[in-house]
């Protein structure tokens, strides 16, 4: 139940984003529900007519797998522009330094719907086998708690970044973006994530969700819901179409064989759910009601950012899914996903979005260079926990990361293949590489 002592930390009962979901219960019944799909293709299609409605044509117009982006109207700002925006761009050595190009496309050339279907009907076919809990991480984890133990690290350190000093307010909220978190190190089966057969330090998505709605999150909630549910599929097609050895994606090839970035860009914002985690920020100040492009602008703008920022410290060459990777178009591409940033950001402040939003938006400028996360991947293997961390870690989560079930499926795939996962791609912008090269740290 709603508490005064939850009026006063954020969790207030008005909500974020605007409720134009066609579900009209709660999270927990939604999940309920959800948890009833017998396949994976059964519960793409229950979340996308939970989101959209059966009336939904299922195209590139629909807005459950796409964004057909409508610009924001101008309003009073209530932040400052950002420095690196449309008029400096070109000073700074980011996505091959190529600066900003006006007139970049917001619409989608690809449909979505085509290479979702195909990815769901591999795992009812079995495909999952191969890739059910196996380590995509790079980081020479030996066990499935250390990822999840390392995920909520960098849980807490993202939500610092994010709300500052408010960052433990919301617990039920870390626990989410924990679960957000995780399915990109680990692959995990987006059944068990509705089934309750995966948790992650005890508790199942339906206890997170079950505390969301106990905390007067409301309809938003149900958002949260759908938009993990949707990540997990989007990052299950991505482990699905990996094949050891083969230098390309295929899937990733579809949406990056043209000029223009837009298909990429929201398969990147849906696949890490910065949208889902941004209602919680919102949340905790106290930010809504929201637009639906404010939202969206400003997810896609925190993963950009993020990529504009390892591009200059040289990670996102390690990218394994780079939104502008193209055998003959990587540098054009690397344009438009700037500029994309650049036009949404500018829009974002012109359009009068709360402040919460904004710093969301260029939040990667930030949370990149200071989190331990990005160090580790330069380097390929873990930075010891400090005893301070290891202490938030305990209070806020717990102290047995993974329970015995996860845990054995994790080390049968461990000991019964070789890694799924390629080193790098070999393409993509270099960047100036930091002391982050130089970072050592003693193997486990």
């Amino acid at each position: 139940m709603l508490t005064p002592a939850d009026l006063h930390s954020g969790l207030r009962p008005v909500p974020v984003a605007r409720d134009a979901l066609h579900y009209r219960r709660s999270a927990t019944e939604a999940l309920r529900e959800l948890a009833e799909a017998r396949t994976v293709t059964e519960l793409l299609e229950l979340s996308h007519a939970m989101w959209c409605g059966p009336a939904c044509a299922s195209t590139s117009g629909c807005g459950y797998l796409h964004y057909p982006r409508r610009a924001p109207r101008p309003g009073i700002p209530r932040s400052r522009r950002s420095p690196y925006n449309k008029d400096t761009a070109d000073l700074f050595f980011l996505m091959g330094g190529e600066g900003y190009a006006a007139g970049t496309a917001k619409t989608h050339e690809r449909d979505l719907w085509p290479v979702l279907r195909e990815a769901a009907a591999q795992a009812d076919a079995g495909e999952g086998a191969r890739i059910d809990y196996t380590d995509w991480g790079r980081k020479n984890d030996t066990t499935a708690a250390d990822i999840a133990m390392y995920t909520c690290r960098d849980t807490l350190q993202w939500a610092a970044n994010w709300c500052g000093e408010r960052y433990a307010d919301q617990p039920a909220f870390l626990h989410y973006v924990g679960v957000s978190t995780v399915c990109d190190d680990l692959c995990i089966p987006p059944l068990d994530l509705v089934q309750g057969r995966f948790r992650m330090y005890g508790r199942t998505v339906g206890d997170i969700i079950s505390a969301l709605d106990d905390q007067g999150w409301g309809h938003d909630a149900v958002h949260v819901l759908l938009a993990l549910v949707r990540q997990y599929l989007f990052q299950y097609a991505e482990k699905l179409d990996f094949v050891s050895g083969r230098e390309r994606s295929s899937m990733h090839s579809r949406l990056n064989d043209s000029a223009g970035v837009w298909d990429a860009v929201i398969y990147h914002t849906y696949s890490g759910n910065p949208y889902g985690c941004l209602l919680g920020v919102a949340r905790l100040w106290d930010a809504g009601p929201c637009s639906n492009t404010w939202l969206m602008d400003a997810a896609i703008c925190d993963g950009i950012s993020m990529d504009l920022c390892k591009s200059a410290m040289g990670i996102y060459q390690l990218d394994l899914y780079q939104p502008t990777a193209d055998e003959h178009r990587a540098q054009q591409r690397q344009t438009a996903y700037q500029s994309v940033y650049l036009d949404l950001i500018d829009d974002l402040v012109a359009s009068g979005a709360p402040d919460a939003l904004v710093h969301y938006a260029h939040a990667g400028f930030l949370f990149v260079q200071t989190q331990e996360r990005y160090h580790e991947r330069r380097i390929g293997h873990r930075i010891p926990l400090r005893p301070a961390l290891t202490a938030h870690l305990s209070n806020i989560f717990g102290d047995e990361p993974v329970d015995p079930f996860v845990e054995q499926r994790f080390q049968a795939q461990r000991i019964s293949r070789t890694p799924p996962v390629a080193t790098a791609f070999p393409t993509g912008p270099t960047g100036l590489g930091t002391s982050a090269a130089r970072l050592t740290a003693p193997r486990g």
